[in-house]
């Protein structure tokens, strides 16, 4: 099990990572009242797509890379670095981070031009719990979850009646993400892809797909009409417990978008990483390094 970084007595390497995070974040609030912010959490996908996103790379059956679609840089930094760091802390998701630390990180993500794209996490002293906590609230904080309020009562009908045939409901579902709008099938697979490492390593992180389901619930499959409705949720959580243990199959169905709907997001800037999408056996996500250049911002 890998120990808590913030739990271990101060050495000299942790004070000179303490001083690189403050100078950091200091730098990081100078640039953000000297430049105008564009806010990232709390805001519709589309808007934080537009300032602030990565693209995200695939295989093909030849082992080609191609673009697949675009996702947040907050969850894409903060996915990958859960992803090759904390998949053995106990309680990754479930055990909240440090309020400041969790509010510095959250304003790197949320300051221009890079909106954390510099972000080196070998340079700063962030917890997989501040870094978890983060990830968890820009999902729970976007004004609509990830699948969209009108497609919600699809997603728990499939699954409602029992008993059912596994086979049916993942076409059923494969045909369901396909219908939702392309940023958010991005988003919700990409989660799902990381939900599913730590869920096959539960005997380790106690993060098991039916805790997941829990905790991510609210950003993930939500309505407004069943907030108050504690045992509405149960099934809310079945049915995403059932996306995490089968993402496999949707990942594999889903094709490249074609090339004119690849959207310029995040122009004006160049992205050090891009993420590429586990793999059958790796299960992993690597970095290489590429450049997105796409010239000044516009408004929608």
């Amino acid at each position: 099990m890998i120990a808590d970084p913030a739990a271990q007595p101060p050495t000299k390497a942790n004070l000179k990572a303490w001083w690189n995070q403050f100078t950091f974040v200091q730098k990081v609030k100078k640039e953000s009242d000297a430049k105008g912010e564009h806010p990232v959490f709390g805001k519709p996908l589309g808007d934080s797509l537009r300032y602030a996103s990565v693209q995200i790379s695939t295989a093909n059956a030849s082992g080609e890379l191609y673009v697949w679609g675009y996702i947040p840089v907050v969850v894409a930094k903060c996915g990958l670095y859960l992803k090759e760091t904390a998949t053995e802390v106990a309680g990754t998701f479930r055990v909240n981070g440090s309020n400041r630390r969790m509010r510095e990180l959250q304003a790197v993500f949320e300051t221009p031009p890079r909106y954390g794209k510099s972000l080196d996490w070998k340079q700063v002293q962030y917890t997989p719990h501040d870094v978890a906590s983060v990830f968890r609230r820009y999902l729970t904080q976007m004004p609509e979850p990830v699948i969209p309020y009108d497609m919600y009562h699809d997603f728990r009908n499939a699954l409602a009646k029992e008993p059912y045939n596994q086979e049916e409901i993942i076409s059923t579902y494969k045909g369901l993400i396909r219908k939702m709008p392309r940023p958010n099938q991005y988003l919700l697979l990409y989660v799902l892809d990381l939900l599913s490492v730590f869920a096959r390593k539960s005997d380790i992180n106690l993060m098991n797909a039916s805790n997941l389901a829990v905790i991510f619930r609210p950003g993930l499959i939500s309505h407004p009409e069943h907030e108050m409705s504690p045992t509405e949720h149960s099934l809310s959580q079945r049915v995403l417990e059932f996306l995490i243990a089968q993402q496999d199959w949707f990942m594999l169905d889903i094709p490249p978008p074609p090339a004119n709907e690849l959207m310029p997001y995040s122009a004006g800037s160049t992205a050090d990483d891009d993420v590429v999408a586990s793999d059958d056996e790796g299960r992993r996500v690597t970095r290489r390094r590429t450049t997105i250049d796409r010239g000044t911002p516009t408004s929608a």
